[in-house]
């Protein structure tokens, strides 16, 4: 009657730790994908943060290109 029970008292104790262990487990899913969607996010943000400086640095170019040259034409006559 004692080991039934022991071993009743076993199997509750392993039952209770599977439990925990899907918990467990079902959180740090939710975790990482919530990481991964912040860290997406960012590297979206980043991503058209560049592009945007790309573009300013090309007409930031062009426009000072225009302005040397006009520069030099001015000079030269």
């Amino acid at each position: 009657m004692k080991i039934e029970l022991d071993q009743v008292k076993v199997t509750d104790m392993f039952t209770d730790q599977e439990k925990q262990l899907m918990e467990a487990t079902t959180e740090f899913t939710k975790k990482d994908t919530q990481t991964k969607s912040i860290i997406s996010e960012t590297s979206n943000k980043i991503d058209a943060e560049i592009a945007s400086l790309k573009t300013l640095m090309e007409f930031t170019t062009r426009d000072y290109s225009k302005y040397i040259w006009t520069k030099r034409g001015s000079v030269l006559e």
